[in-house]
């Protein structure tokens, strides 16, 4: 992209040179009036300035990121990403398996977000964003949430590898003189049954996780609610944030 935006900025400084001198075109000479030798060193200023400013903004440039804080307007990264997994993930719904589950996700994404606007505005009851305390209570909400995040990836990515029709067919297969095929052909049938039931448990098991994420938060809502005013000494002794660290700890390593 960036050798894109070069190559059409040299290109168009080049092209206005050629057509404000060339005998052809304008025909603009330096010193031949005050008119033309107006034009002429305008010309050649505004080309070195374009020329200059230009190629240092676009080769320095950097990708804008949102701002990561969800009691604010805007909108994270990983915030963003989630709402195209939940996207892509309704658009998996014509797969009556996984209906429940996706339904079941997309309710708990809106009390997800629902449950991070009240955290944020208790928060900010007791804390004033630059102290520590409030940065400790974030970074805490935001690795629950990128673990929540993390879940819904993966439920989408199974989902999506999830071939519905050819699991119709097994499933027919069986109930309809399955047992009676021979040994060979019905060991792959059962095969081919286990792997899409690993699917769909999986798929189950996220969604559980995510259900149990919600729940932590309902909780830590409470605690925070009832907090009058607390110490940052006291944070790490809060039932609801140790509850929040150790289930971070029991699902880091969980299986993809």
């Amino acid at each position: 992209m960036k050798f894109v935006k070069l190559l059409f900025l040299n290109v168009s400084i080049i092209v206005l040179n050629i057509v404000v001198f060339s005998q052809g075109l304008l025909g603009i000479h330096i010193s031949k009036n005050l008119f033309s030798t107006i034009i002429g060193v305008t010309t050649i200023v505004l080309s070195v300035i374009a020329f200059i400013w230009g190629n240092i903004s676009i080769l320095f440039s950097k990708k804008r990121t949102s701002v990561i804080r969800n009691g604010n307007n805007e909108i994270s990264d990983s915030g963003k990403a989630l709402a195209d997994n939940i996207s892509a993930l309704s658009k998996q719904w014509n797969k009556k398996t996984f209906r429940e589950n996706i339904n079941k996700t997309m309710e708990q994404y809106g009390k997800m977000k629902t449950r991070n606007k009240a955290v944020d505005t208790v928060l900010l009851q007791h804390f004033k964003p630059t102290e520590m305390s409030y940065s400790r209570f974030r970074n805490i909400i935001d690795s629950v949430n990128e673990l929540f995040n993390g879940n819904v990836e993966k439920i989408l990515n199974r989902i999506e590898v999830f071939d519905e029709s050819d699991y119709r067919v097994i499933i027919y297969k069986i109930k309809n003189g399955g047992d009676n095929l021979p040994e060979q052909e019905k060991q792959v049938l059962y095969d081919k049954l286990n792997i899409c039931l690993e699917h769909i448990n999986y798929v189950k098991e996220l969604v559980e996780a995510n259900e149990t994420i919600v729940l932590k938060m309902d909780k830590l809502l409470l605690e925070l609610s009832k907090l009058s005013a607390v110490d940052e000494s006291d944070i790490e002794n809060m039932s609801a944030i140790q509850d929040i660290n150790a289930l971070i700890d029991q699902t880091k390593f969980y299986k993809q």
